[in-house]
Formats: C-alpha cells, sequence, structure tokens
C-alpha cells in the first residue's frame, strides 16, 4: 500500500507538517491584529470622559480572539501553506516524493485534506464559539462606551412585519423597531381573516414581543364598520419568537451557524430584511472549499518551477494573491448586496472559483 494513502505514515507527515505552518501563522497573526486591538481600545478608554469601569484587556482580547481567527484564517492559510511548500523545496521532500512516480495529487493530498479539515473545524468548532464570545465582547464594549441607537431600525416609512396565525396573519407597521427589548413603537396592526379579507386594526402606542404573544400598550380596535373601540391593555397571539427578533439586532457574526438557518426564516417569516445573515450564512459554509483553492494556489506559484534563485519573489506573490482574493470576495458581496446576484452565488463564488482555478493549472501542470 502506498505511504501516501489516507492516515499512512508519509501522509501523516506531510499533514502534520501542513498544520504546524498553518497554525503558526494563525498564532502570529491572530497575536498581532489582538495586540493591534489592544492598543486602540486603551486608547479609545483613555480619552473618556467619564469614568470607565474596571476594565480586563486581556479577557477582552481573548473574548474576541475567535472572531479574529475567523476573519484571517484565509490569509494565514495563504502564508501558511506558501511557507510549508517553500520549506518542502528547501529540503527536496516534494522533488523526492514526485520523484517516486506519485502525481501532483498524490503528493499534495496531506496538505489539501489538512486545509480542509481545518476548513471544518473553523464552521463546527471555531464558528460557535466564537458567536458566544462575540456577544460578551459586544455587550462589555456597551459597557464601555455606552450604548447607541444602532438597535433601532427607522425609515420614512417605518418598518413592516409579517405574522401569521392559525386562523389568518397580522401586518403590523410600526415607527421603530428596538430589536434589544423586541418592541415596536406605535404600531398599526392589521388583523386580516383568512389571509384575504380585513377582519379589524388595532393601533397603541407601542407593542412588545413577549412568550406569550404581542402585548398591546394602550390599544384601541376599529372594525370593518368604522366602530372604534379603546382596550387598554391587550394580548395577541403570535407565531414569532422573542428571542428571534431580539437577536434581529445582532451582527450575524454573533449567531451560531447551527441557528442562523432557523433565525433566517423566523426573520422572513417577519418581513424581516435577512440577506446578511444569509450572505454569512453561506460564507461561513464555503470555508472548507475555499481552504482548499488557496492551498492549490499556493502550491503552484511556491512548488512548481520556483528554483532557489527566486524564493525571494515568494512573499510578493503571497501578497498579491491575497490582495487578489481579498478583492474578489469583497466585489462579490457587493454584488450580493445589491441584489444584482443572489446571495448564494455571492458568496460561493470566491471558493468554487478559486478551487477550480487551483485545481486547473495543478492539473496542466501535472500533465506536463
Amino acid at each position: 500500500m502506498s505511504q501516501f494513502a489516507p492516515f499512512e505514515t508519509l501522509f501523516r507527515y506531510f499533514a502534520l507538517r501542513f498544520v504546524g505552518w498553518i497554525t503558526l501563522c494563525l498564532l502570529s497573526l491572530a497575536s498581532i491584529i489582538s495586540l493591534i486591538q489592544t492598543v486602540e481600545l486603551v486608547r479609545r478608554v483613555s480619552v473618556l470622559t467619564s469614568s470607565p469601569p474596571n476594565i480586563n484587556f486581556l479577557k477582552m482580547a481573548l473574548l474576541n480572539l475567535p472572531a479574529v481567527i475567523e476573519m484571517i484564517l484565509p490569509f494565514a492559510m495563504l502564508a501558511g501553506a506558501m511557507l510549508c511548500f517553500s520549506s518542502w523545496n528547501r529540503s527536496n521532500e516534494f522533488v523526492a516524493v514526485r520523484g517516486f512516480g506519485q502525481s501532483i495529487w498524490a503528493a499534495l493530498g496531506p496538505a489539501l485534506f489538512s486545509a480542509f479539515i481545518i476548513g471544518m473545524l473553523l464552521v463546527t468548532v471555531i464558528n460557535p464559539i466564537g458567536a458566544v464570545t462575540s456577544k460578551r465582547y459586544e455587550a462589555q464594549m456597551a459597557e464601555i462606551f455606552g450604548r447607541s441607537d444602532s438597535n433601532f431600525s427607522v425609515s420614512t416609512s417605518g418598518i413592516w412585519l409579517r405574522d401569521t396565525l392559525e386562523s389568518g396573519k397580522l401586518i403590523i407597521r410600526g415607527d421603530a423597531l428596538n430589536a434589544e427589548t423586541a418592541s415596536i413603537i406605535n404600531p398599526v396592526i392589521y388583523l386580516y381573516h383568512d389571509n384575504i379579507h380585513v377582519k379589524a386594526l388595532y393601533k397603541a402606542s407601542s407593542m412588545q414581543l413577549t412568550d406569550k404573544g404581542w402585548m398591546l400598550d394602550r390599544a384601541s380596535r376599529w372594525q370593518t364598520d368604522g366602530q372604534k373601540t379603546n382596550l387598554g391593555n391587550l394580548l395577541l397571539p403570535t407565531q414569532l419568537d422573542a428571542l428571534d427578533l431580539r437577536q434581529s439586532g445582532l451582527r450575524p457574526q454573533s449567531i451560531s451557524v447551527y441557528l442562523l438557518p432557523g433565525f433566517i426564516d423566523a426573520l422572513e417569516r417577519a418581513g424581516i430584511p435577512a440577506s446578511e445573515y444569509r450572505f454569512h450564512l453561506y460564507k461561513t459554509l464555503s470555508v472548507p472549499l475555499l481552504m482548499i483553492g488557496i492551498a492549490m494556489l499556493a502550491a503552484r506559484v511556491t512548488l512548481i518551477n520556483v528554483s532557489r534563485s527566486r524564493r525571494s519573489r515568494l512573499f510578493l506573490r503571497g501578497t498579491f494573491l491575497a490582495i487578489v482574493i481579498f478583492i474578489f470576495s469583497y466585489f462579490m458581496q457587493i454584488l450580493g448586496s445589491s441584489l444584482q446576484v443572489p446571495m448564494s452565488v455571492a458568496a460561493w463564488t470566491p471558493a468554487i472559483a478559486i478551487s477550480l482555478v487551483g485545481a486547473i493549472i495543478l492539473a496542466r501542470t501535472d500533465e506536463s
């Protein structure tokens, strides 16, 4: 059996070396960025006019570390892969493996498999941990610098929500949505019977979504014949979840990938735009494929026809690749946000394109 078969001796050797380089680059970049963020946080705290609470800067850096790892992993993968493959070139290990008649895919199999596993770890482990720590980090930042009105969504036409009931549906219009308390200011509620005919209209000074239903404050009701009735406080049934409405003010990074599909469905049922959350979900799920593509590109520019006299160009090549990947991903995100292309296409295209390009150029190299 070939030693490059999955989990055989050489496979494990090269896979562990590849993972070691990626881990080294990831920890180095994360440490640098965390240090910069901590210094910036110290600066912001130092200029506060009010007396800030006791701040544990090390704890703040650790809370934000999973989010930093999620952000820089593609660049750490690129840097680590290029350094690893460059090391294989210097020790002639890659040349020796190819000399034994191994194809380019067999030789790079350990690295590509490791890249996929690293991407899966980000999706299944780092992302859920980061969702929890991001909430605590944002709560700490809000405590230090004070809360803003960013939880309110206000436009010229107010906000609109849909709520489906067993006997009909509710169409809710309000001046503003406070996502933190799951409440709506100055709501107007249209109660539809059989989803077609308006049965009644309700107005209130405010309404809050609770576990029991919509709690209206100082509510009034108008029947279809124009008769008005003052109801005071009123409880209306709901199919919405108070937690989902409260979380609608959170950043997508603050919600675990396991909870995002159900959360997106709940927002869309309520008529709340969920495109940003959907893009984040698809982008997160595409990370394993993106890691494989980056590893293949790094192999192409580092291992193939790179002589010792040209190793000084690796840094420029890596920088160029990082810039291209970042610009292309950002461009697709803009297209998705402007609804020029579907969100799934915008999120998956960078990973698919990079993987296809890497696979094509490696296949052509293997044939030559």
